[in-house]
């Protein structure tokens, strides 16, 4: 059986958002979610919506749909306009490498003022794919002794030669279009092909209830609402048992045996990239 890790990303958007991956995991195929902190009302969402879920929340770092937790004079690469990160991807421009690590180091120790201690990370629209980012991404993962999100194989080949842990692939494809348990699972199967040999896999999805505040944020709304009632059928732990694969935290898929710890608090020292040491 192939392990699978059935993420939700966006833990902490919205109350809706928060509620439906909550659902999500408790009755349904759901095995872990990434917390977001610069979303206005974050913080107080995940306060309480965390203790449900335990062990299971990692973070999802963020330098887009937000305001960064440090004062936008000590980030002013991340802050186009002087105050909020930019709302995609492609209108991020020409960000630091020391003003991302010490902006993501900040996410992740208010997650744990929050009570949450991250299982792993991984990053708000993908954003530790440029090239700026990524070395912040690794250092993170490896100061907080985490496993993070590999999303091709070049990046895999990046994670693993700095020390990092990472699953076997990420399949992104489940987002928008055909929705179904039937669409799931062939995209597990084709990700399980594509790797060289039978590894663990990470499923990224986006379930959540449509509230009223969730238009405001982000352009995937009802759609959220399609992947919970996918995620929550009954059948789908069934269908995947039959397809070869068992659902896996990951803590269980990394070999852990419990959440991750801080373990090593590297100061100012920085490995494993120039420019960081």
């Amino acid at each position: 059986m192939v392990p699978v890790v059935i993420n939700a990303d966006d833990f902490g958007l919205t109350e809706g958002v928060c509620k439906g991956i909550v659902k999500a995991i408790q009755t349904g195929s759901v095995t872990a979610t990434t917390a977001m902190a610069c979303v206005p009302g974050a913080v107080e969402r995940l306060t309480r919506w965390a203790p449900e879920i335990t062990g299971r929340i990692g973070a999802h770092l963020q330098l887009t749909s937000g305001v960064p937790v440090l004062s936008p004079e000590r980030v002013p690469s991340l802050v186009p306009d002087g105050e909020r990160f930019p709302s995609n991807r492609k209108a991020v421009r020409a960000p630091n490498t020391e003003e991302i690590l010490a902006e993501w180091r900040a996410q992740m120790e208010l997650l744990l003022r929050a009570g949450i201690e991250p299982t792993h990370i991984d990053s708000h629209h993908h954003i530790h794919r440029l090239p700026s980012a990524l070395p912040a991404f690794c250092e993170i993962a490896k100061q907080y002794g985490l496993p993070a999100r590999s999303v091709d194989t070049e990046m895999t080949r990046a994670l693993l030669e700095a020390g990092v842990f990472c699953l076997g692939k990420t399949v992104t494809g489940w987002y928008g279009g055909d929705l179904s348990l039937a669409s799931l699972v062939q995209l597990l199967k084709e990700g399980a092909r594509e790797c060289p040999q039978p590894q663990a896999l990470e499923l990224m999805c986006h379930p959540g209830l449509a509230d009223d505040d969730l238009a405001g944020v982000s352009r995937y709304t009802s759609e959220r609402e399609n992947e919970l009632a996918v995620l929550c059928d009954r059948a789908l732990q069934k269908e995947l048992a039959v397809a070869g694969f068992s659902l896996a935290t990951m803590a269980s898929a990394a070999g852990i045996s419990r959440p991750m710890r801080a373990l090593k608090r590297m100061g100012s020292r920085y490995v494993g990239f120039p420019g960081l040491g």
